[in-house]
């Protein structure tokens, strides 16, 4: 790849950082994830992260200087935070771990940056882009990336216990760059089975941020059959079954749909899944709980919850009660999501000036109308009420 543009990449607010960083006269880069996803040519990008030979004490004095504010609750490792107009961006001095415990680290500062490259944990994370936009892979890992190839830099046991939370990191970038090398397991599951015990050192936060990148991958089904294979889907998910991992896979590609938290949440009955939601997405949870806890016909549907919630109605009975789904319903559900109902509340209004028996009046009418396939014309259903 040649070199890339910056600005139009990863946003001008990300380029004025970089531009303000080198102005000390030593190099900042963008490292980690969003030069993977960028290599892989993935239309979103991961959270950029940015790094420098600069000591942590000298990216203070220079966001000082310039006003800018920063967080600096990660100060021991390195790292500060600061907020664009755009984004928050962490900054992180190269650095080697002294000593670790599997969360956290006693680091050294370092100005090279292919000992910094070292210290990371998958070969296909350890790619940095300068501020010219040239490409950098200090460790020669671009044939990994290249053939889709998941390894841990160095030695695989020393990366896990430096950081325990690396183990669901395996199991998310599998799910995430769609891995199905058979040899991925053989390799490393031994491995990670041994040091299991030390994902009780972990927060609640940090393992449903990973458990959540998991499920909202395309095809997470290998990576949570190597997750059931090392003891984990047990302990996170519940329940394991493949035929409705494959089953939800195939059903969101017929209908061209992408994943949805909720929806596999609810068609693989996840225990405990409130931890893995937003705000918005408890409360779509709650909704198709109670909707999917009654038999609704695809009219009713269609009309009352819109075309994209009675897909996803359609797609968790189908996954969860081992049933295919009709062609026939997809298009009622359609059509009768463009249905308008007949009757205003002031045809009602008129007959009574009971706002609660208007309000019974406008249901009895509707639910006539659905059930009638929409066909009741407007004279008929006032005729229900005189």
């Amino acid at each position: 790849m040649g070199k890339v543009n910056i600005a139009k990449i990863f946003g001008s607010d990300v380029k004025d950082i970089m531009r303000l960083l080198n102005s000390s006269g030593k190099d900042c880069y963008i490292v980690g994830g969003a030069v993977r996803d960028l290599l892989l040519q993935h239309k979103e990008l991961s959270d950029i992260d940015l790094t420098t030979p600069l000591r942590v004490e000298q990216l203070k004095q220079i966001f000082d200087i310039n006003q800018i504010k920063f967080n600096d609750r990660a100060l021991k490792y390195g790292s500060l935070t600061i907020r664009t107009q755009k984004r928050s961006l962490q900054i992180t001095s190269f650095r080697k771990d002294i000593q670790t415990f599997g969360r956290s680290a006693d680091v050294e500062h370092i100005e090279n940056i292919e000992e910094d490259a070292k210290r990371r944990d998958f070969t296909i994370n350890a790619f940095y882009c300068s501020y010219n936009g040239e490409i950098i892979d200090p460790l020669g890992n671009l044939k990994d990336l290249n053939k889709k190839k998941l390894k841990f830099i160095g030695d695989p046991e020393k990366r896990i216990t430096e950081d325990y939370l690396r183990i669901l990191r395996f199991f998310r970038f599998v799910a995430v760059l769609d891995l199905k090398n058979k040899n991925i397991g053989s390799n490393y599951l031994p491995i990670i089975k041994k040091h299991l015990h030390g994902l009780n050192e972990l927060s609640d936060e940090r393992v449903a941020i990973e458990i959540r990148k998991i499920l909202l991958a395309v095809s997470p089904s290998y990576a949570l059959g190597l997750m059931n294979e090392a003891g984990l889907y047990e302990k996170f998910l519940g329940v394991y079954s493949q035929k409705s991992l494959l089953k939800i896979e195939r059903l969101e590609r017929r209908f061209e749909l992408k994943p949805d938290l909720v929806r596999r949440l609810l068609a693989l009955e996840i225990q405990n899944p409130y931890p893995l939601m937003s705000k918005r997405e408890k409360k779509c949870f709650k909704d198709m709980s109670a909707l999917i806890d009654f038999e609704h016909n695809s009219d009713y549907l269609g009309y009352k919850v819109g075309e994209k919630s009675s897909l996803d109605f359609l797609i968790i009975k189908a996954v969860k009660n081992g049933i295919s789904i009709k062609t026939k319903d997809i298009q009622r559900i359609k059509k009768a999501s463009k249905r308008t109902f007949p009757i205003k509340f002031s045809d009602v209004q008129t007959l009574t000036k009971d706002l609660n028996a208007t309000k019974e009046k406008m249901d009895l009418m509707e639910d006539f109308w659905i059930r009638s396939g929409f066909k009741a014309s407007k004279g008929k259903l006032l005729g229900l009420i005189n």
